[in-house]
This record gives C-alpha cells, structure tokens and sequence, in this order.
C-alpha cells in the first residue's frame, strides 16, 4: 500500500476553505490539474454520487463520494473508473481532504487560518510514477485551493 499526504496552511477561515472543498463538484475551480467535471447520480453533496474529472494528461478519472461530514470538515472518495488502458495502473484507491482548523502561516492566528490535508491510500506496480503523478495533482490542487481562497 502506498500513501500520498500533503498539506498546506491557508490563512481563511475554516468554514470557508470547507464551503469550497465539500463541493464535490468544484475540483477545476481550484486544481489546474482538472479540466472539467461533471457530477452522475448527484447532487454533489450526496453520499454516493460520482464525478467524472478530466485531467490535464488527458485521462478521465470517476470519483465515488463515500463520505462527507460538515462537523468533521472531511470529505473522502474513491476511485470507481479509470481510463483503459491506464498508462499507470492503480488500484484500491482511497482519499480524504479535510480542513483542520487553526494554525495558518501566522502562529498567532487560529480562527481564520486552517491546514488542508489531503491524503491518498492506494496499490500501484508503479510505486515512484504514481507516487510522483499523485502528488503533482495533489500539491497543485493545494496552491490553487490558496490562491483561490485567499483573494
């Protein structure tokens, strides 16, 4: 099993990175890895609905929602559908955003600043091409998650 962890502190409040994370939908929004997104079995709040993203390389990749809590500021999915062939195989693929609140750049600063974490447990025969891949889509996703928000 191999595990993907990033992280970044974003000076906004909590509730605010949340309001845009949980949207299952938003991923383009916020990740110039992702060129769109379109939600099946919506809506993009419902336990169980999928997203269909289409990333830069060209791959489209289905995300199945299979958790979602407003009280934890945690959002987890897996993947149901990749493209065929895969150019990196990956299997039993699970992952969890969340907004920990406190803690920005600023050490003094706790109710308007927050950590997202963003971690991804999967199998791969490719360990250092998926590993690199995964975490190119997930740093760029958490430098555009600050750029958005902190504008």
């Amino acid at each position: 099993m191999v595990t993907i962890i990033r992280s970044a502190h974003i000076d906004i409040k909590p509730s605010q990175a949340w309001a845009l994370i949980r949207d299952f939908n938003a991923m383009p929004a916020w990740n110039d890895t992702v060129r769109e997104s379109r939600i099946e079995d919506g809506p993009a709040d419902r336990v169980g609905c999928r997203r269909v993203l289409v990333f830069d390389d060209g791959g489209i990749w289905t995300h199945q929602l299979t958790g979602l809590s407003d009280a934890d500021m945690k959002l987890q999915y897996s993947i149901v559908g990749s493209p065929q062939p895969m150019r990196i195989p990956v299997w039993n693929y699970r992952a969890e955003l969340r907004v920990i609140p406190g803690k920005g750049s600023a050490p003094t600063t706790t109710e308007n600043a927050c950590t997202v974490e963003w971690r991804a447990d999967f199998e791969t025969g490719h360990v250092e091409e998926m590993t690199l891949r995964a975490g190119q889509v997930f740093d760029r996703g958490l430098v555009g998650l600050r750029a958005r928000l902190q504008t």
